[in-house]
C-alpha cells in the first residue's frame, strides 16, 4: 500500500480470513524500523484505553487517566518526530468496532499538521460497512485524507495454485506437484473459497490426515475438509437487500451505521442482535434490544440457528443457509454470566500463520 508521502490515509478492507494481518505486515517491513509505528486493534476501546495503548506501542508506557492528557502527551510525540522527519505510523484494525468516541479522537489525530503537512501517517483496517461511518459529516477529517481504498478479494483459482506452491516453494519444496497437484488445488480453491487462509487451514488438515505423496483427490474427498460458509439473506418486505457469507467470527447487526448489517427502521435498536460463530455452529444473541429479536416467529434472547431459520427484527428479515451447522442441541449456548466464553466469542481469531508453519516444514521433509 502506498501513502503518497505520508499525506494520506490508506483503508484496507476484507473479512479475517483474507489475509489482511499477511498484508500488514509487509507494509511494516517496507516502512522499515527507523520509524515509529503503532498497531492497535480499535475494536470496543475506550478513548483512555486506545490512548494509552498507542502511546505503549510508540514506547510511552503512561499511567494517565485523562483523555486530555493522554492525547496531549501523544500529539507532542507525533509533533516531535515529524520534525524529525520521522512521521509515525498509526495501524488501526478493526476500526467497525470502534467506540463513536474513539473515532472522534481518530479525526482529531487525521487533522494534526506541522508546517502544513500532516503529522502521522495512518492505515485503517476493518469491514466494507466502513464505508458508511466515512460518509457521516463527522468524519471528514478522515475522508478527506482518503488516499487509497483497497479491498480485498478472493483469489482466483490460478492465483490460489500459484499461493500454494509459493508457500511450498519457500520452505524448500522444490517440486510442488509431488505434494499437491494441480486438480487438488482446484479442489482446495473450491473449499476454501480463494480466501488465503481458509486454504491453508484445509490444506493443513489434509496434511495432518494423509500419509502419502502426491495428495489424491480422494484424501480430501470429506465434509470435515470442504467447509461451506454460512450465507445471510437479509430482505426487507421481501426485497432482497444483501446476501453476505458469514466469514467474520461475529456480526453486529442494528440501526447504527457502526453494524455490520446496518437496518434503517425505527423498530431496530441502534446495537439490535449480534450472530457469533462458535467452532461449526451459529448463535445469534439479543443485545437487550427494545423490539426484540424472533427466530421462526418465536422470540429468543440466543438461539443457535439452523439452515432455513428466518430471523425477524422488525420488518426485517434474515435467513440462515448452512446445510452443515451443528445442531442446536450439540452446543453449549454462551451465558451471560460465564465470562470466558463470553470472552472467546470477542477475542478476534489467533493469527493463524503461527498455526500453519508446522505444515510447510512438513511438506519440506517429505518431499
Amino acid at each position: 500500500m502506498i501513502l503518497t508521502e505520508g499525506q494520506g490515509i490508506g483503508l484496507l478492507h476484507g473479512p479475517e480470513s483474507s489475509g489482511r494481518l499477511e498484508l500488514i505486515k509487509q507494509y511494516v517491513k517496507e516502512v522499515g524500523d527507523d520509524r515509529a509505528i503503532a498497531s492497535v486493534d480499535g475494536a470496543r476501546l475506550k478513548t483512555p484505553q486506545l490512548l494509552s495503548e498507542i502511546l505503549a506501542q510508540f514506547g510511552y508506557d503512561v499511567e494517565l487517566s485523562s483523555t486530555e492528557e493522554l492525547y496531549n502527551m501523544l500529539h507532542v510525540f507525533v509533533v516531535q518526530q515529524t520534525r524529525s522527519s520521522q512521521v509515525p505510523v498509526l495501524i488501526l484494525d478493526n476500526i467497525n468496532g470502534m467506540y463513536p468516541s474513539a473515532l472522534c479522537v481518530l479525526c482529531k489525530l487525521a487533522s494534526l499538521k506541522i508546517d502544513n503537512k500532516f503529522a502521522l501517517r495512518i492505515v485503517l483496517i476493518g469491514g466494507r460497512s466502513f464505508d458508511r461511518i466515512l460518509q457521516s459529516p463527522s468524519m471528514r477529517p478522515v475522508a478527506d485524507r482518503l488516499a487509497g481504498d483497497l479491498a480485498l478479494v478472493p483469489l482466483t483459482a490460478n492465483e490460489s495454485l500459484g499461493y500454494l506452491y509459493s508457500r511450498l516453494l519457500s520452505h524448500g519444496v522444490m517440486q510442488p506437484d509431488n505434494v499437491f497437484s494441480i486438480d487438488v488445488c482446484d479442489e482446495l480453491y473450491v473449499a476454501s473459497g480463494g480466501w488465503s487462509i481458509c486454504l491453508d487451514s484445509i490444506a493443513v488438515a489434509v496434511m495432518n490426515q494423509s500419509d502419502h505423496f502426491p495428495i489424491q483427490l480422494s484424501d480430501i474427498d470429506h465434509p470435515a475438509f470442504l467447509p461451506v460458509m454460512p450465507k445471510l439473506l437479509v430482505t426487507h418486505k421481501g426485497e432482497m437487500l444483501h446476501e453476505l457469507s458469514l466469514s467474520e467470527p461475529r456480526i453486529l447487526i442494528g440501526r447504527s451505521v457502526l453494524c455490520d448489517i446496518a437496518l434503517d427502521d425505527e423498530f431496530v435498536s441502534q446495537h439490535h442482535a449480534a450472530i457469533v460463530r462458535i467452532n461449526d455452529a451459529v448463535v445469534i444473541l439479543d443485545l437487550n434490544s427494545r423490539n426484540g429479536t424472533f427466530v421462526n416467529s418465536k422470540r429468543i434472547q440466543k438461539q443457535v440457528l439452523r439452515d432455513n431459520d428466518i430471523v425477524a427484527l422488525s420488518e426485517h428479515r434474515i435467513k440462515m443457509i448452512y446445510p452443515e451447522g451443528t445442531s442446536r442441541s450439540a452446543v453449549a449456548m454462551p451465558d451471560e454470566a460465564d465470562t470466558a466464553t463470553m470472552r472467546r466469542i470477542e477475542e478476534p481469531e489467533q493469527d493463524e500463520a503461527a498455526k500453519l508453519s508446522d505444515y510447510w516444514d512438513n511438506a519440506a521433509r517429505a518431499e
